[in-house]
């Protein structure tokens, strides 16, 4: 598989014709649109094509013959303005009479972009070294690609260079627009990351899973898929309120007998949803369980009362109730496995709890008091016995998990942690992973301080594993922009395959695109993006793949690289 994503990524590089109007005639365009320049540019100090060694074709910049202040620099003034992808690579060789190893920075003189480095390497003097990096980048006027002359006495300075190459990738660059490529004619995300993780994709029933084009893609690329609504309380009990007074006895933990709605659940949307995954050879991520949101309020209230102003139930009553509710839960999944899919998972991962902790999480208030479930109990027993129900009546190797946002927040992380310990405390209870629900913007930190990457590290310490669970990439306020969103998208796939589970150490397990095409994103029903249309998942309305596909696709590179 790994041969055949090169091949498709870089497979094509035959030069077909020069890019219309170019300032640097090392520039040249390939088929599909993206340029290429695979020659550093030229001046006393350069000469291209020389014997070296065992090749024919290596350029040797003397540094004593050099005027400038970087040795090396690559013109770009014919993307002025643009939004390009770059990436870069090359072999370097670096022969100087007083150092036994130097830096090499190839950077961009671009200071309103905050001065690109796309390689900051020590390497040893003497040696082929491959360097490679990339950055996507607005560029301005006047820019170049150089290797900084900083701390390098040229003058004693010799490089050797092979297989030098700048990709450019963006929108609107060389004659002939990339045409558009349907979802099923590029290679499988599910078969991509099939050895790293689950990729899925999450998708209703109604309108886009009932469609057979869509049910072809999903089944294509998607390991895994997650209802958007199906499996939530209030669709769970489709939407209605118990009829008629009539009950049925239910004897909780505690040994009492309490009183639960009869011929409720319906389950009317949970088996159509089943049978399609199952159709399609997909596993369901189970969402959610237990949640403030989308739960009818006669669930909290005394006789499932719907007035407004019922009282809530004691805590023992809402404890029945809710071991009631994950149990025929679980138990209706269990069943519809048993006699549609040979007693094989269908659902292999439930989200039991979603959403628990407050945004301004503190040490004495750290929970969300607007929920009803926190208006019964007051404090986090109902999480602890969410997870110990669900540990009772899931499967052993059905995955259990708590379910958030904003999870790099340090406060909410760190009250997402206590709740992991207070699990893993209760011997009855069982919690595998925390979901990190990620919806991000484009200008969240991926790594550094306060970021992704430290939410991730934080929670594998816990000794559970993280499942992203909600992943999309809004361009908030900004215009779109398909290369920004590709640069973005591959670098938390970088990230998630650098912390894929492995040796049998805690790690992330499964990916999550939150929805199939932009439009339908529920980003724009959001109040904070009123006025500003968003674009963050990897296909089109009409099924084609975005650049941000390929950010996907090309992070497996990084796995590669190891």
């Amino acid at each position: 598989m790994k041969k055949s994503i090169a091949l498709f990524i870089l497979g094509g590089l035959l030069i077909t014709s020069l890019f219309a109007g170019n300032t640097n005639p090392n520039l040249k365009e390939i088929e599909d649109g993206v340029l290429t320049i695979s020659a550093i540019d030229k001046d006393a100090a350069v000469k291209y094509k020389q014997k070296y060694e065992d090749s024919k074709d290596v350029t040797i910049v003397t540094g004593e013959k050099n005027k400038k202040n970087n040795p090396i620099t690559v013109n770009l003034a014919d993307f002025e303005n643009k939004e390009v992808y770059i990436e870069f690579s090359c072999d370097i060789k670096v022969e100087t009479s007083d150092k036994s190893e130097i830096e090499m920075v190839w950077m961009i003189n671009d200071l309103d972009a905050g001065l690109p480095t796309l390689v900051d390497k020590k390497i040893a003097v003497g040696e082929w070294v491959h360097l490679e990096g990339e950055t996507a980048i607005p560029l301005g006027a006047n820019k170049s690609f150089y290797l900084s002359g900083a701390g390098i006495d040229l003058a004693k300075t010799n490089f050797y260079i092979k297989n030098f190459l700048l990709r450019f990738t963006g929108d609107g660059l060389g004659k002939n627009p990339p045409a558009p490529v349907d979802w099923k004619a590029v290679p499988s995300l599910k078969e991509a990351y099939a050895p790293y993780f689950t990729f899925g994709i999450a998708c209703e029933l109604g309108p886009e899973l009932a469609k057979k084009g869509v049910q072809d893609g999903i089944a294509y690329h998607a390991a895994s898929v997650t209802p958007g609504n199906e499996f939530k309380p209030d669709a769970v009990f489709n939407y209605a309120k118990p009829q008629n007074q009539n009950y049925v006895d239910f004897q909780a933990e505690d040994g009492k007998i309490y009183k639960m709605p009869d011929k409720m659940p319906s389950f009317g949307r949970i088996k159509p949803f089943l049978l399609t995954a199952k159709k399609l050879g997909v596993k369901v991520r189970g969402h959610v369980l237990v949640w403030h949101s989308q739960t009818p309020k006669w669930f909290f209230r005394e006789d499932f009362s719907t007035q407004a102003n019922a009282p809530y139930v004691d805590r023992a009553t809402m404890n029945a109730r809710m071991e009631w509710y994950i149990k025929e839960v679980l138990s209706y999944v269990d069943k519809v496995e048993k006699e549609n899919n040979n007693g094989q998972h269908i659902v292999y991962s439930w989200d039991v709890v979603n959403e628990a902790v407050a945004d301004g999480a503190g040490d004495i208030k750290w929970l969300r008091e607007d929920s009803d479930w926190y208006k019964v109990y007051g404090d986090e027993t109902f999480i602890i016995n969410a997870f110990r129900y669900a540990n009772k009546y899931a499967p052993a190797d059905v995955t259990l998990c708590y379910n958030d946002y904003a999870c790099y927040s340090p406060t909410k992380r760190k009250a997402i942690c206590k709740i992991i310990d207070e699990i893993k405390a209760c011997p009855d209870a069982r919690i595998d992973a925390v979901g990190m629900q990620s919806h991000v913007k484009l200008t969240t930190p991926v790594t550094g301080p306060n970021s992704y990457e430290e939410a991730v590290e934080t929670f594998l310490s816990h000794g559970v594993n993280v499942q992203v669970t909600e992943l999309d990439i809004a361009n908030a306020n900004k215009p779109y922009s398909s290369i920004m969103l590709k640069a973005k998208y591959k670098e938390y796939f970088k990230l998630f395959l650098k912390h894929r589970a492995k040796d049998g150490n805690p790690g992330i397990t499964g990916v999550t695109i939150w929805g199939v095409s932009d439009n339908r994103t529920w980003l724009n029903n959001q109040k904070e993006y009123q006025g500003h249309t968003q674009y963050p998942l990897l296909f089109n309305e009409d099924y084609t793949v975005k650049q941000a596909y390929y950010g996907v696709l090309e992070a497996i590179k990084s796995v590669e690289a190891e």
